[in-house]
């Protein structure tokens, strides 16, 4: 038994950190090389700017990335820091805009720049936004589609971070868009909720396929310089949004 766990430890996957480091803590230590992470929220709640801290920190370790965005045009997307990694030549951005695409298509021009790059990397920007994007013909599968098209990226090695908007209204990942939550390695779940007559921002990672990872809800806000992750969050009724108790702490 000491043996099988010795070689369980051994073959444990390498993590990649996220670009924010009590999210890499609460990840468990970042997030497994060659997993999908699924992030998930309200508009608004700060998707786009942990994606591209994930590529942004994964420029900075060598480690080129790809982004597929199908929310805004690349040139709305990318930020100051993005840009430059982009003419760098340590982000590539797969253009979207053309209508009626195909999940095949998309996965050839995502397969081909992967491998001009030796990208280690995808954001996936946003799921809706994909299906959004995809002709009629291509949308009704989308699902499987999808998961297959996760199972080819991950079996090149690379790491994704897909995210997806999920209305308050559903606080059973279960009724999330595309059931997409069952197809995710990991998910961090971003809300609102609402605390002594005001709104707050709050994060938790929701699973880590195979994996010890943090069950604390955390508060956090956004400005210029990104996401900040604050204090713990404890109270009943917590992923509903109508906590009956709010007590802070480190």
């Amino acid at each position: 038994e000491a043996d099988a766990k010795a070689g369980a430890k051994a073959a444990a996957p390498r993590r990649l950190p996220v670009g924010n480091p009590i999210l890499d803590e609460m990840l468990g230590g970042g997030i497994p090389a060659g997993y999908s992470l699924l992030v998930v929220g309200p508009s608004g709640s700060g998707k786009t700017i942990l994606a591209t801290q994930f590529l942004a920190e994964g420029a900075r370790r060598g480690e080129p990335g790809l982004l597929a965005a199908f929310e805004k045009s690349p040139s709305q997307l990318l930020d100051g820091t993005l840009k430059a990694l982009a003419s760098q030549g340590a982000i590539g951005v797969i253009d979207t805009r053309a209508l009626d695409l195909s999940i095949d298509e998309t996965l050839h021009d995502m397969i081909g720049m992967i491998e001009r790059m030796g990208a280690k990397r995808v954001v996936i920007d946003s799921l809706s936004g994909f299906e959004l994007a995809l002709a009629p013909e291509f949308s009704e599968d989308f699902r499987g589609a999808l998961y297959r098209m996760i199972s080819v990226l991950t079996a090149m090695g690379v790491t994704i971070l897909m995210t997806s908007e999920l209305e308050d209204r559903y606080t059973d990942l279960r009724f999330s868009p595309f059931g997409s939550a069952f197809m995710a390695d990991a998910i961090v779940m971003q809300r609102y909720i609402e605390i002594a007559g005001g709104f707050e921002r709050v994060m938790s990672v929701v699973k880590v396929r195979a994996s010890a990872h943090s069950r604390a809800l955390r508060l956090y806000d956004i400005d210029e310089d990104g996401i900040h992750i604050g204090a713990t969050l404890q109270y009943e009724g917590k992923l509903s949004g109508h906590p009956s108790l709010a007590a802070f702490g480190q």
